[in-house]
């Protein structure tokens, strides 16, 4: 951002929050498009919708919940 005009160059990467407390954790992260940089691929806008009405996916990081 600039100081004066107010503008930028270039825009986030991921949206990502996480809460955490002690002895557990919630997180939730979604990406501005999708999981994928290929025009042709199925994953590439996958997240788009998400990230245009402010939702994200939980994040996963217990190994029973990723095996899940």
């Amino acid at each position: 951002l600039s100081a004066t005009d107010f503008t930028h160059g270039s825009g986030p990467v991921m949206r990502m929050v996480f809460s955490l407390k002690e002895g557990e954790f919630a997180g939730m992260n979604v990406i501005p498009g999708g999981q994928s940089g290929l025009t042709d691929s199925a994953f590439f806008a996958d997240q788009a919708r998400l990230w245009l009405a402010n939702e994200a996916l939980p994040v996963y990081l217990d190994s029973d919940d990723v095996a899940e």
